[in-house]
């Protein structure tokens, strides 16, 4: 005899039940998830914007993520984790993109601080190629803005080798028509020089 399988609960299951629920219910189950884990709180706070500067936590996720000197121990995992959590609250994708390139920024630093091993290096290169796609959708200006940080972070990086050196195939892919960049300086009147 086949045993039947049980069925998996979804979505659909719970929104069912909560569909019928009274809003004090409704807020006694949400303040209850509030309370439950520090990363629904985080998500109510950015979602709502009840917070300052909502990018600085997700920073600090980052930054623990990926430099040993903060929290001992390296977890891109967590670090993509920010990423991830921020996008699904917010759906900020400028907001999304100066956190991808805080991102890189701070593999730029571990790895001129301690060197660059092959894990350290294939997180970099995917990091780098992900921020480059998702900042060219963004507009021209932002965009321009954002990969010149770019440039500079991996400049910092120096000649470390590992594979890494291939990020500059990439940047070069990725690199914005000077005339543009020229014609927004006007536009905005950035000195022409610092591009």
């Amino acid at each position: 005899m086949t045993e039947k399988k049980k069925k998996q609960t979804t979505w659909k299951d719970v929104k069912s039940i909560l569909s019928k629920m009274r809003s004090e219910e409704l807020i006694s189950t949400i303040e209850d998830l509030y309370k439950l884990r520090k990363e629904n709180k985080q998500f109510l706070h950015t979602r709502y914007k009840l917070v300052e500067c909502s990018l600085d936590e997700f920073k600090l996720q980052i930054s623990k993520g990926v430099n040993p000197a903060l929290n001992g121990k390296i977890s891109f995992k967590n670090a993509r984790q920010a990423l991830s959590d921020y996008k699904q609250a917010t759906g900020d994708m400028e907001g999304l993109a100066e956190l991808m390139v805080f991102y890189c920024e701070e593999c730029a630093k571990s790895i001129q601080s301690y060197g660059v091993w092959e894990q350290y290096a294939n997180a970099t290169i995917n990091i780098w190629i992900d921020t480059l796609k998702h900042i060219e959708k963004l507009p021209q200006a932002k965009f321009i803005l954002l990969w010149k940080k770019l440039e500079s972070a991996f400049l910092l990086m120096g000649s470390v080798g590992w594979g890494i050196d291939c990020i500059s195939d990439f940047m070069y892919e990725y690199t914005p028509n000077d005339d543009v960049a020229k014609e927004i300086a006007i536009k905005t009147k950035l000195p022409e020089d610092m591009w």
